[in-house]
């Protein structure tokens, strides 16, 4: 009774507008963290207190990647690789060398790192996912030599894709092809070897396609799509099997690109998965950072469209990621003080909530927080788990090569701003703002030194917020920046205006339209955000 009124009294000191029950929080996190000590006891102790450490936090499941990358695990593998199955010019490479050494002498000694996590989950009362990256990249920046690549890729070089689907990025073209019968027989092992072995401890278990979405040739996804489902109806069987064996349900929870086009665009039906019920929940998610603004509502109606008889629709679940673009933190003062430090990649409190809410009001029921260690983060775990606080609902940054609709969605930013002519932009926002304090703040790049002689008419949604010169509302950011590259140019200057009247925002999207009246330069919009602030 204690602690319902605790929680009760907790949300009823929330904004109204925020009342509801929090979503469940999973945690997922990749293999790195499995082997970390000088020695095999100093490993298997520092996995148990993570373990630990994220049954005292707020997430209630926990997936745990059985390797780094897809094809050196973290147990005594006999179908893919082990670490130290072979030797490279980067054992004796700094950056790897004590990583090679502690994880060769672990899995010497026989130490099983997701039988020693999904053991300790179980004793903490978490729910305990193996995860399997269905086709990992991070080899490919030099496959012969690299020490993620396994035996199977050095022995089947001919099985890759040949040639890469995404202009810019060569590494690609190292991947394993889907399209070939022994690739997909070697995966299919791999994970049905994990499933038997962890069959007594796992509550499901996950298939991550968003590390990498690239599965076939270019231009050959959408007509071998049919060869991946095939291999879900496989992996759906065996888990079937297993949960019989064990008495207990066994969902298949898989992560996939962020929007059913990107998903098409990498030869997974997820329609048809859903239609045969192959899958209890799906996780579309971007590859690298923060999204305030997947499409999620296409898997939601996707889910209610293909419900099977008597089953119920595949749950739909947002993933939030430990980093974003590179953003100075929100300050309603709005000083010179306030972007005086270096930028930071590492999302806020703010923005997780921001993003969170968001996907709650696209029809998500849970959030996975992915390779970010949540309960380090005491502010986030309060904001998540509360729906309270401030939050900023940002429009998504682009990141790498996800301007090109391929397996990322296509992003708003940057964009180019020029005299006299409307740049339309939508922002959503997941929540009725109410006796809120609200700000809208957008970044620039690219004016001259000062911004002296910058001026625009502002509108949120159709009315007028600002007109003419920006100098009293523009601040110049004198930190370390950092841009460019895989992510947006760096913002140079912020400019930030009240919403004095919050009954202007609405819940859902919000339109912004930018006209740039002068400027000695071509400018670039590279941030826009609305930052909300409880009342006093």
């Amino acid at each position: 009774m204690v602690s319902f009124r605790l929680l009760f009294l907790a949300l009823l000191a929330c904004n109204s507008a925020l009342l509801a029950a929090p979503p469940e929080l999973m945690q997922n996190l990749d293999g790195d963290l499995s082997f970390t000590g000088k020695t095999p006891q100093e490993s298997r102790e520092n996995l148990q207190r993570l373990i630990d450490d994220i049954a005292n936090g707020p997430a209630t499941t926990l997936m745990w990647s059985i390797g780094a990358g897809s094809d050196i695990l973290y147990y005594q593998t006999k179908v893919a690789s082990t670490w130290g199955w072979r030797q490279t010019k980067y054992n004796d490479d700094p950056k790897w060398q004590a990583r090679i050494e502690r994880c060769r002498l672990a899995t010497e000694a026989g130490l099983d790192a997701p039988r020693i996590v999904g053991e300790r989950a179980r004793e903490r009362g978490l729910k305990f996912f193996p995860s399997y990256r269905m086709n990992d990249a991070h080899y490919c920046s030099d496959p012969l030599h690299y020490p993620l690549t396994g035996r199977f890729w050095m022995e089947h070089q001919d099985a890759t894709i040949g040639e890469s689907p995404i202009e810019g990025y060569d590494g690609y073209r190292h991947l394993l092809n889907y399209a070939d019968k022994e690739v997909r027989a070697y995966r299919l092992a791999v994970i049905f070897e994990a499933m038997d072995r962890y069959a007594d401890l796992m509550d499901g278990f996950e298939l991550d396609f968003n590390r990498f979405q690239v599965f076939f040739p270019p231009g050959t996804a959408e007509k071998n799509a049919h060869l991946i489902t095939a291999m879900l109806e496989k992996v759906r069987q065996h888990l079937n099997t297993i949960a019989s064996e064990q008495k207990r349900p066994m969902q298949l929870i898989v992560r996939v690109p962020p929007a059913v086009k990107n998903c098409t665009w990498s030869g997974l039906e997820v329609s048809t998965w859903m239609k045969q019920d192959l899958i209890d929940a799906i996780i579309p998610a971007q590859v690298m950072t923060l999204s305030h603004d997947m499409p999620l509502d296409e898997f939601a109606e996707l889910a209610r469209a293909a419900k099977p008889a008597k089953s119920k629709a595949c749950e739909v679940i947002g993933s939030l990621y430990g980093r974003t673009g590179y953003n100075w933190p929100f300050s309603a003062d709005h000083t010179t003080a306030a972007y005086s430090s270096e930028v930071s990649r590492t999302p806020t409190s703010a923005q997780f909530l921001g993003a969170a809410l968001n996907q709650r009001s696209l029809g998500v029921t849970r959030h996975q927080i992915y390779n970010y260690i949540l309960h380090t983060d005491s502010t986030t775990c309060e904001a998540l788990t509360r729906l309270d606080g401030e939050r900023r609902y940002q429009i998504t940054q682009a990141y790498f090569h996800d301007k090109e609709d391929s397996y990322e969605y296509r992003k708003q930013l940057p964009l180019a701003l020029h005299p006299d002519k409307t740049a339309s932009l939508r922002i959503l926002i997941g929540e009725n703002p109410t006796q809120v304090n609200a700000y809208l703040r957008i970044g620039l790049q690219g004016a001259n030194r000062d911004y002296a002689d910058v001026a625009m008419n502002v509108t949120l949604n159709g009315r007028v917020l600002h007109e003419g010169s920006t100098a009293k509302q523009l601040v110049v950011t004198t930190g370390t920046r950092h841009g460019n590259g895989s992510h947006a140019p760096p913002t140079e200057a912020y400019v930030q205006w009240p919403i004095s009247d919050p009954t202007l925002l609405r819940r859902g999207w919000n339109d912004i339209e930018i006209s740039l009246t002068a400027s000695a330069k071509a400018l670039q919009l590279v941030e826009t955000e609305i930052a909300i602030i409880e009342a006093e």
